[in-house]
């Protein structure tokens, strides 16, 4: 409930793949990046560095850090760099470790843990901690490398975090005693070092880099929104535990946008359940008022690939080309930050409509007026600034508006600005390749569907969203049966989101071709034994609705004339019996439960619909 779901596994770095597969062009690339693979085993520092920041130029290009990741170049970071007498080479291999389990995810984030990077971590860290100390005191601690310092925490901990988030399997395995234990214990000395003595001051200019900072937010955001233990953990850690207090009362000087939004997430995960609506405004509109200001177009801009002909990674001298790479680096990496901000930004705020949902069934039924006008008038106008970038979020984050306007009985039709057009056409133009958009499209085409039952002329609504006729059904049979490259989850909710649909759609009067579509589609789900038993129960319930009446115009037509109640005890009736009866009390008792309530349900159905009309 509320969980802020920190994001889409590897996510935060958004690139763009470019279609190119030709042996030519391939070879092409690889004459161009076998002499920079070359140059990392070279004896001169200096062309070791080189050659390490043009690969991890190069690797902001998806096709060219395919091409590197298949001449072995995880292998040789980690067995050679990550090692080097060189600090600032060391340092930057970890950055480019990092990135690439960002960039590539699962794949790469496995095979950097199954290779024991966590030794090289834990190395490390003992080495960070060893240098801290030197830098409390008025020591002679050069920028140089008190930046070198920082960059290495900041490298190790999002390298940290990078894997946690791209695998269940390594975040149990941080998870473990030992590990976590090591973890807490460096962010703690980091903080002590980096924050100066807070008692009775609100602004506070950091010690450390922003960027060190907010990866410990981030560490500290991840694990607390996948584990409920680990929120326990540190709210009870003697140093965590006073951190987090006076977190969100800080003013970071030297903070950004990523600060602001990194704490507000905090902050939600933390205290979650205890907030009161006013917190939960507060949340929104600090959140919001953290990406005012981030021009995306700029952001899209500075994170576009290099040009072919880029002379970024070419130059006359070393110093020319480290220069080159620095100044790219720092814009793309300012720019990554900003992606990562709204990203953030929109789990965060999606969440928080959860959490009032929640907090509204609980029994909270007075929600602000103030807060109220942020759910209906801010937030659509920040979700279709963001719609065009962020689609697949977006998706969600409407989704929970608008069920969470039908649980606070607001009238989305009534909104101004009508906000319903504006979802309808966000819902259209929404690229269908992702299989999360197909579920994400027919979730808020459900939410909209049930708004327009509560209208009193629903007619003109659904006419409107072309809605109303046999064309809508069978788009949706359509994308009900176009499960291909999809995995068994995947096409398990694809198919249960076109029922919701279809059982939102066949309740609607005045539409008795498009009830029988439905309902003739859903006896054929019912009687079919490849129908797996939680869909079955989903279409049972959904069914019952809509024939739950004969006063309905198309119960008679339809339900009668069709013969459905002979189709129920012949043909459902046996197939579910037979299904349910192969769910398994033991590992899914919950299912287990459902079915048989079902069963109970259409029973009961049955005897009703036989005596309805008598």
């Amino acid at each position: 409930m509320g969980k802020a779901k920190k994001r889409l596994r590897a996510s935060k770095r958004s690139t763009n793949p470019l279609p190119r597969n030709t042996a030519k062009d391939e070879q092409a690339k690889l004459k161009k990046i076998l002499p920079l693979l070359e140059k990392l085993h070279s004896d001169i520092a200096n062309d070791r560095s080189m050659a390490l920041g043009s690969i991890s130029v190069l690797c902001e290009d998806a096709y060219i850090r395919d091409l590197l990741l298949r001449q072995k170049l995880v292998q040789l970071v980690m067995t050679k760099l990550l090692s080097d007498e060189n600090t600032e080479i060391m340092v930057d291999a970890y950055g480019l470790l990092r990135n690439l389990c960002l960039d590539v995810g699962y794949d790469v984030s496995m095979h950097v843990w199954r290779s024991d990077i966590w030794t090289h971590i834990n190395s490390g860290f003992g080495k960070l901690l060893e240098s801290l100390p030197s830098l409390a005191g008025e020591s002679k601690a050069t920028a140089e490398s008190k930046r070198l310092l920082f960059d290495f925490g900041d490298n190790l901990i999002s390298l940290v975090v990078a894997l946690a988030d791209s695998s269940e399997d390594i975040f149990s395995a941080l998870m473990a005693n030992d590990k976590l234990d090591l973890l807490l214990h460096v962010v703690c000395e980091i903080l002590k070092y980096g924050l100066p003595a807070v008692q009775g001051k609100s602004d506070v200019t950091l010690r450390i880099t922003t960027q060190l900072f907010n990866s410990i937010l981030d560490f500290i955001y991840t694990f607390s929104s996948e584990s409920g233990d680990f929120i326990e953990l540190i709210g009870n850690h003697s140093y965590l535990s006073e951190f987090l207090i006076i977190l969100p009362s800080l003013t970071i000087k030297n903070g950004n946008e990523l600060t602001m939004v990194l704490t507000q997430g905090i902050l939600l995960q933390i205290m979650e359940v205890k907030m009161k609506y006013e917190e939960i405004e507060s949340l929104i509109r600090t959140t919001c008022s953290a990406i005012e200001h981030i021009d995306l177009q700029s952001v899209k801009a500075d994170l576009q690939p290099l040009e072919e002909n880029s002379d970024l990674t070419t130059g006359e001298n070393v110093a020319d080309v480290s220069q080159k790479i620095k100044n790219y680096t720092s814009k793309r990496s300012a720019a990554t930050m900003k992606l990562q901000t709204l990203e953030l930004s929109l789990d965060i705020i999606t969440a928080s409509t959860e959490l009032i949902a929640a907090k509204h069934e609980e029994g909270h039924h007075t929600v602000p007026e103030s807060l109220m006008n942020v759910l209906t008038e801010g937030l659509p106008i920040v979700y279709q600034a963001l719609e065009r970038e962020f689609s697949s979020r977006l998706l969600v984050s409407w989704n929970n508006l608008l069920w969470l306007f039908l649980t606070l009985n607001v009238n989305l039709f009534e909104l101004r600005n009508e906000p319903w057009k504006r979802v309808w056409e966000f819902i259209n133009n929404v690229d269908n390749k992702e299989p999360g958009n197909r579920i994400g499209k027919l979730r808020c085409l459900c939410a909209l569907l049930k708004s327009i039952q509560l209208q009193e002329s629903p007619s003109q609504y659904l006419e409107a969203l072309q809605c109303n006729d046999v064309n809508f059904c069978n788009l949706v049979f359509q994308e009900f049966s176009s499960d291909e490259s999809l995995d068994k989850d995947e096409i398990f909710e694809l198919k249960q989101s076109c029922c919701n649909v279809l059982g939102v759609i066949g309740a609607f009067q005045n539409q008795v071709d498009v009830n029988k579509m439905v309902g003739d589609f859903f006896i054929q789900l019912l009687s079919n034994n490849t129908t797996p038993p939680r869909l079955l129960v989903d279409v049972l319930n959904h069914f019952i609705d809509i024939y739950s009446d004969a006063a309905f115009d198309y119960d008679e037509p339809v339900f009668v004339q069709a013969g459905y109640l002979t189709a129920l005890k012949d043909q459902v009736v046996p197939n579910l019996r037979t299904s349910f009866k192969f769910v398994d009390k033991n590992k899914d008792p919950v299912l287990k439960a459902d079915c048989q309530d079902a069963f109970n349900m259409l029973d009961s159905f049955i005897h009703y619909k036989e005596k309805e009309r008598l």
